[in-house]
């Protein structure tokens, strides 16, 4: 197992997708940067609000890495291969799902990284740090943390639905289908669902304070909670078919 997951491993990092995503995000940060620095005078005790800020563009990153990440290999049909070196199904989809989500997790809070250091230069050379202790950097580093495993546990939700509809195409689909269409009609017309929805639950658990969501009438860590068991089952799903399903494409 731990060979497997190895190979999964360096199989994630090594893909072109990943590099280039990745590449293009620390070339941003650098942009806003230098823009930050050219235009205003930044406050480095606001870096909490930006980590939430960019935080959804971290969760689709997530889903678009766990999704692509197995649907890719059923697209190119490199499925069968990868079974004809281990047949093992129910550890191929463990390793490759665990695999895909521990890196997006750690690839959010690298990204993270660069984006808190990127800022912390425009605030030291053309701005303030006042502010910025030993509180700061707890806060700083507690909501960078939920921004990464809300990804991550996004990671698997689009990894679960990928498998399960055997392409990334799917699970892109079905997730902006359920986040744009869905949740919008259930908040409009069953408000009292609101408990179930995946955003809701993930602004709760990204911002902290049950306050600002009465309606869902569950605690920041009930929220993740929620989130995870949601990630859980389509991965569980997913596992359970690719177990007994043909994989000949």
């Amino acid at each position: 197992m731990s060979a497997l997951l190895a190979t999964e491993f360096l199989r994630f990092w090594s893909r072109r997708l990943v590099r280039v995503v990745a590449a293009l995000v620390i070339l941003g940060i650098v942009v806003a940067g230098v823009i930050v620095f050219a235009t205003q005078s930044y406050d480095l005790a606001t870096l909490p609000d930006v980590f939430l800020g960019t935080s959804f563009v971290f969760v689709i990153l997530g889903w678009l890495f766990g999704a692509s990440f197995v649907g890719a290999e059923w697209h190119a049909g490199t499925v069968t291969t990868l079974l004809t070196w281990e047949p093992r199904r129910t550890r191929v989809i463990v390793a490759k799902a665990t695999a895909g989500v521990v890196s997006v997790f750690v690839l959010t809070v690298l990204l993270q990284l660069v984006l808190g250091a990127v800022l912390t230069v425009d605030a030291a050379t053309q701005g303030s740090t006042a502010g910025a202790d030993v509180a700061w950097a707890a806060e700083a580093a507690v909501v960078g943390l939920r921004v990464a495993l809300v990804s991550s546990i996004f990671a698997g939700v689009g990894f679960g639905i990928a498998s399960i509809g055997r392409n990334t195409a799917a699970a892109l689909g079905v997730g902006f289908g359920y986040i744009v269409i869905v949740e919008n009609l259930v908040r409009g017309l069953r408000p009292a669902w609101a408990p179930w929805l995946l955003t809701e639950n993930a602004g709760l658990f990204l911002i902290g304070d049950p306050a600002d969501f009465p309606q869902l009438h569950r605690s920041v860590i009930g929220a993740g909670i929620y989130l995870a068991a949601v990630a859980t089952l389509l991965l569980v799903a997913a596992a359970s078919q690719f177990r007994v399903r043909d994989v000949t494409v």
